[in-house]
């Protein structure tokens, strides 16, 4: 059936243009190829299609019957091509963006809510990062948090020490990482064992830290903190909002951690949709204020 399909879109142009070479140009093959596509749909029919001669072709009753239906299959699929130019030319439409839930509710929505005022035929369909898969799941753009650029690098964000006040209550001050050595800590890994890189003025110190609790969901690890459980490294997104609340405190506001990096990636640059790249470009405009 595909072979057919083609051999007919290849019989409408031999009958539009009147010759095969003339068929042959506007396909991009040659006039030997358009012959035998023609040949072959005439056998698959069991009928002849064209009369041909030195000076013309012509058509006979059956090439008639079938030159319309055609001249309507051509139509048709150039119909469905353009509304896909349309749909990936177009900011109208679903777009797919994939992220957490902190990311989208302090980055990417005020980011993107005059933009999106601005398009009312956009649709905004955001997906659980930890659930999505970029293919197939038909993503259009990923806001993810990470060590290091995925992609397009818009923000950093601070990674931090923190612990719940319960916690802290009664134990001596920690002034310096390697004191770390001496409390319970909590990680968010699949391992139980991290090294942590801190710099002060310039200086670098690296301590090695053990958790009796890991977990590699970020919310039960922010939850094991809050229940006093111990120490958490983990980032300001995450935090904000339990350190607001006074649920967490920073440990070691002086030292720095390695920064992270918020970056939106794509599934490939050839085939991302117009609304995409304008959704990208909305990003960093953002950002770069």
């Amino acid at each position: 059936m595909l072979d057919n399909l083609r051999s007919m879109a290849v019989f409408a142009s031999v009958v539009r243009h009147g010759s095969f070479s003339g068929a042959a140009k506007e396909l991009g093959i040659t006039t030997s190829a358009v012959s035998q596509q023609i040949r072959s749909l005439e056998t698959d029919l069991g009928v002849s299609l064209l009369h041909r001669s030195t000076r013309k072709l012509s058509l006979s009753e059956a090439g008639e019957s079938l030159y319309n239906a055609a001249v309507q299959m051509v139509k048709a699929a150039e119909q469905g091509r353009d509304s896909v130019i349309q749909l990936k030319d177009e900011i109208s439409g679903s777009l797919r963006i994939a992220t957490t839930p902190e990311l989208a509710k302090n980055y990417l929505l005020p980011a993107l809510s005059s933009w999106l005022a601005e398009h009312d035929n956009l649709s905004l369909n955001l997906i659980s990062r930890d659930n999505a898969d970029m293919i197939e799941d038909r993503i259009d753009l990923a806001l993810v948090l990470s060590e290091g650029n995925q992609g397009t690098a818009l923000a950093s964000v601070k990674q931090v020490l923190v612990a719940a006040p319960s916690y802290l209550a009664g134990r001596d001050a920690i002034d310096a990482p390697k004191q770390l050595s001496t409390h319970d800590v909590v990680l968010c890994s699949e391992k139980s064992t991290e090294n942590l890189e801190f710099r002060k003025n310039g200086e670098k110190t690296n301590v090695r830290i053990s958790a009796r609790l890991y977990s590699n969901n970020a919310n039960i690890a922010l939850n094991l903190a809050c229940e006093g459980y111990g120490i958490l490294k983990t980032n300001e997104v995450m935090a904000k909002d339990l350190i607001a609340a006074g649920k967490l405190v920073v440990v070691l506001p002086e030292y720095d951690l390695p920064a992270l990096t918020i970056s939106a990636v794509t599934a490939s640059k050839e085939q991302t949709p117009v609304k995409a790249q304008k959704c990208l470009e909305v990003l960093e405009a953002h950002f770069k204020k």
